[in-house]
């Protein structure tokens, strides 16, 4: 099975913790899936589980372990997606309010 990877712009919904300190994420996901679409949803669904809302699909791609052969950290997330199927870091940015 093909595994993609998603980078996607979210927000904290109201009643997420994180809310008052940070206004967005742009969340790299990687997630083995069939299709594309599929890996998209599961994404979605896995943020708004985690509560934060779906702003946009920044990037979309199949990787294959080539990807990574100059990146080891790369590589060890690639590695640790094909145990769990899904892996997520969240990038986080802090709200303008919070000078």
């Amino acid at each position: 099975m093909p595994v993609y990877y998603l980078m996607i712009h979210a927000k904290p919904l109201k009643h997420n913790i994180e809310e008052l300190d940070v206004a967005g994420a742009y969340v790299n996901c990687w997630i083995v899936s069939d299709k594309i679409e599929e890996a998209e949803q599961i994404a979605k669904q896995k943020l708004h589980e985690l509560k934060w809302d779906t702003v946009n699909v920044e990037e979309s791609t199949v990787i294959t372990e080539k990807n990574y052969l100059n990146d080891p950290a790369g590589m060890e997330i690639y590695e640790q997606v094909l145990i769990d199927k899904e892996v997520y870091t969240f990038h986080t940015y802090e709200s303008e309010d919070n000078s």
